[in-house]
């Protein structure tokens, strides 16, 4: 099976926003003052993106990163543009959505929390009690190989790996429940 040019512009779109959507996203924080404020131009700056992906040329390996940061930046001014035009008082109907939507992501959070568990309980004791381990105030991977008499950075790449395998199984976990 074949995939269209579109498609192929599609994957090849989402691959290099998916690969630089943390650096775009520290770009934008950089320059908002709140974490809401952020994630609703990153929306737009994925939407503005894709609208004009065909633009970008890509010749440097880090110029999607460049490139978004520009779109990026006039999502900023724009929205800081609507933002000096608002009100800031709700109406009694938007506090009800307002309302709504965090009950939906209470839901979000409670699926996600409960797929971690799982997949969690999916790893060996060892490989379980290392990825906890440092996660946990005042552990730090340097110590935790000291202790096992292990490289630090060879336990780096053994946590990132682990880290991963749990962040796919999330996902695949949302992913089927969603279904």
């Amino acid at each position: 099976m074949t995939t269209s040019p579109h498609e192929h512009t599609y994957e090849r779109f989402v691959s290099l926003f998916a690969r630089h959507e943390r650096a775009i996203r520290a770009y934008v924080r950089a320059l908002l003052p709140s974490w809401q404020d952020v994630d609703d131009v990153m929306q737009e700056v994925g939407l503005a993106c894709w609208r004009k992906f065909e633009q970008f040329d890509d010749a440097a390996p880090d110029s999607f990163v460049r490139w978004a940061s520009v779109v990026a930046r006039f999502e900023v001014l724009r929205h800081r543009r609507n933002c000096a035009r608002d009100r800031l008082v709700l109406a009694e109907d938007v506090v009800e959505l307002l309302a709504t939507d965090a009950e939906a992501r209470l839901d979000r959070a409670e699926a996600e929390r409960t797929a971690l568990e799982r997949c969690l309980q999916k790893l060996q004791d060892a490989e379980r009690r290392l990825l906890l381990s440092v996660h946990t105030p005042g552990d730090s991977v340097a110590r935790i190989a000291a202790d096992l008499g292990l490289n630090a950075r060879r336990l780096y790449s053994k946590v990132n790996l682990l880290r991963d395998r749990i962040g796919d199984c999330v996902r695949q976990r949302l992913s089927a429940e969603a279904r």
